[in-house]
């Protein structure tokens, strides 16, 4: 272990890293919270009711309140010690009958949903996912967890699979799993290949990581690195090439591009990756993500962390940044070599950080690191090793480092020595592994709960709109084109509209639906023949 701190600076960095936060002990959570099916919006009448769904990570031993909130007061309130919402691991629910705890009028507007949930927590680090099929990846290589807490896919787990195409393990097909929080498949799917081509074996997919706009990241390894992106559900549609081959810096034309964060939102995002090629390493590189979520043509980023003689003596092999811009980044090695393999580097300043916080070449605990992952406070750093597996001890471990001072904490493996490929943490301090299976055990994903009581509190994405009454929307500013019709919509906010077409008026068919938080929208509809009416009308 080395700790080095640059001279001007050392009193106010150390007292800095006296004083990081503590862990958030908030280990249960809902998560895909929706209004009578909805995860955007749904409509209250009188006399209405509305349903709310949710997920619970794991059990909620301290219970489970829900709120229902105008503005910031509280209008009614639903606990599980009533028996009004429910507790379990999965899918529960709560019904709200539409009435204030204190008889009024509700008035029209949003309401909004928050959730909170409790538990008395464990005595140590503990797995809360079973190794049950459900959680099985065949070749597990990248995991990434949703931590965006205004989105409706808050708690989203995804896995990569490398497995070789015509395996038939358990989730084998090569691409990227999809998981709720509980480990239950996605709702439009539990897999995609997002309509990219992975080729499997070892390193297709790689290593992944979310955006602020819920866009998942992913490195396709197979020849040489190349990163693309998705929108959350890994529609075709929705995929993007971020990273080619014309951003590889010219005088590293042999990049080989393996860990990678996402940084920032809007037009300050940048994505940053580890070089690992051994032989003539960049080190860590940013690129500034231009219009469209990809880097510029010709791009060819900019240095974060060089290869340099004192710590990053080598290839880096994967890296991640916790809530206050520290960086943490690992070398692969395979012997107990004076090498750093772990280490903590300032926020990047805009020049290039050759100078370690702290650096750590514990052996055997930091062999063959595949992952490494800072949770959100920046007081853990876990490491994912592989090991040489030579034998069932000597393989790799699942571990926890301090992140303030690189100390060792614990090996979180409690199988007796599998290989870990990649770590995440979700936004309340439970960490996610990929455990790559031995000949009894299956490869799966799995989640570890840290010790201690918690609880944490999620606000719905979807809003409760109250109307006394639905009104009729009307269309205009009508504009066509050879193939489009574009138009007006004005209407009432947070309703689903549903655009239909008609040819007389008497038998109408749906041609597209519209949403939006806001009275009125701009809609545009293709062109069914050379005579045509059009209406919208309130989703049931």
């Amino acid at each position: 272990m080395k700790h080095l701190f640059r001279g001007t600076i050392a009193i106010a960095l150390m007292f800095f890293l006296l004083v990081r936060p503590t862990p958030a002990q908030a280990c249960v959570y809902a998560t895909d919270i929706r209004v009578n099916g909805s995860l955007r919006a749904d409509v209250l009448l009188p006399g209405g009711t509305a349903t709310i769904s949710y997920i619970l990570n794991d059990t909620a031993t301290g219970g489970v309140t829900v709120r229902i909130l105008y503005g910031t007061n509280v209008i009614q309130t639903l606990n599980s010690a009533d028996g009004a919402a429910g507790t379990n691991a999965g899918l529960n629910f709560a019904v709200w009958d539409g009435m204030a705890d204190v008889a009024t009028n509700l008035a029209e507007g949003a309401y909004s949903v928050s959730i909170t949930a409790a538990s008395s927590g464990y005595n140590g680090w503990t797995n809360i996912t079973d190794d049950g099929t459900n959680f099985a990846v065949a070749q597990p290589r990248g995991i990434a967890v949703n931590r965006n807490t205004n989105s409706p896919f808050y708690g989203r787990v995804y896995a990569g699979n490398a497995y070789p195409v015509g395996g038939n393990a358990p989730n084998a097909q090569v691409g990227i799993y999809k998981f709720n929080a509980d480990g239950s498949p996605a709702d439009e799917g539990t897999f995609s290949t997002g309509g990219w081509g992975w080729s499997g074996g070892h390193d297709s997919p790689w290593k992944m990581a979310i955006g602020a706009d819920d866009r998942l990241y992913v490195d396709d390894f197979s020849s040489q690195g190349v990163v693309v992106s998705f929108g959350p559900t890994l529609s075709s549609n929705s995929l993007r090439q971020v990273i080619r081959m014309d951003n590889y810096p010219t005088e590293y034309p042999d990049l080989e591009l393996s860990g990678l964060s996402v940084i920032g939102s809007g037009t300050n995002e940048e994505i940053w990756m580890t070089d690992e090629n051994p032989s003539d390493s960049a080190g860590v590189i940013g690129w500034q993500l231009a219009s469209g979520g990809v880097a510029a043509t010709n791009d060819t980023g900019t240095v974060i962390l060089p290869v340099d003689p004192d710590f990053l003596t080598q290839a880096p092999y994967d890296l991640s940044l916790d809530g206050n811009g520290f960086i943490y980044t690992i070398q692969f090695l395979r012997t107990a070599a004076p090498a750093y393999a772990l280490m903590s580097f300032p926020p990047h300043g805009g020049m290039p950080e050759t100078t370690a916080d702290w650096a750590t070449a514990l052996y055997p605990e930091t062999m063959d690191a595949y992952g490494v992952a800072a949770d959100a406070t920046g007081t853990y750093v876990a490491l994912a090793a592989v090991g040489p597996c030579d034998s069932e001890s000597a393989c790799g471990g699942l571990y926890l480092f301090n992140a303030a001072n690189g100390e060792f904490i614990a090996n979180l493996d409690k199988t007796g020595g599998d290989a870990y490929y990649d770590v995440a943490w979700d936004n309340v301090g439970n960490l996610y592994a990929l455990d790559g299976g031995s000949s009894v055990r299956p490869a799966v994903w799995r989640a570890y709960s840290p010790p201690g009581a918690n609880q944490a509190t999620t606000v719905a994405a979807p809003v409760i709109q109250v109307y006394n009454a639905i009104l009729p929307p009307y269309l205009s500013n009508v504009v066509a084109d050879p193939a489009w019709l574009h138009f007006t919509l004005t209407g009432q906010s947070n309703i689903d509209y549903v655009i239909q077409q008609s040819g007389d008026l008497v038998n109408w068919v749906s041609v597209g639906t519209n949403y939006g938080a806001g009275a009125t929208r701009c809609v545009s509809v293709p062109i069914y023949g050379s005579q045509n009416f059009y209406r919208a009308v309130a989703a049931p």
